[in-house]
């Protein structure tokens, strides 16, 4: 699953996954590292949150050039559908940034306690701390592609 998916996202994962791994071990969570990691967290998902707009706002000023959207409806030039993608990109780094940081400002993982609630009941699934890993990685990756 992760090195399929690992591709798409430019290897944002795996670096997620290794530090996932260095603080959930056993089901346990070292307050010091957590503290680190979950500060680090939020700060790279306010700034994904900036960058996503400055990129939103240049994508949606290229429409607006002259010339850049084609004349007929059926014929858009490669310039436009790569404006397009970039802005649905963009939109996507944008909202799961926003959805990330609320989550964790709403399940209040500031506290080693609350973290590791929040971790056990994110990692209760198919794919565990992968599917974590993967999740905290796309806003990331989505503004790359972007």
């Amino acid at each position: 699953f992760l090195k399929c998916v690992d591709i798409a996202l430019l290897g944002a994962p795996t670096a997620h996954l290794r530090s996932i791994r260095k603080i959930w071990v056993d089901e346990l969570i070292d307050e010091s590292r957590w503290q680190t990691y979950i500060s680090g967290l939020n700060a790279e998902w306010k700034g994904f949150t900036l960058y996503s707009t400055v990129v939103l706002a240049v994508d949606i000023s290229f429409l607006a050039v002259p010339g850049v959207l084609a004349d007929s409806e059926d014929s858009h030039s490669a310039a436009t559908i790569t404006i397009y993608a970039s802005v649905i990109s963009s939109v996507c780094a944008l909202v799961i940034s926003v959805i990330l940081a609320g989550q964790i400002r709403t399940h209040e993982v500031d506290s080693v306690g609350g973290g590791a609630d929040y971790m056990a009941r994110m990692t209760r699934n198919t794919h565990g701390d992968a599917a974590l890993a993967v999740m905290f990685g796309l806003p990331y990756s989505l503004l790359l592609w972007a």
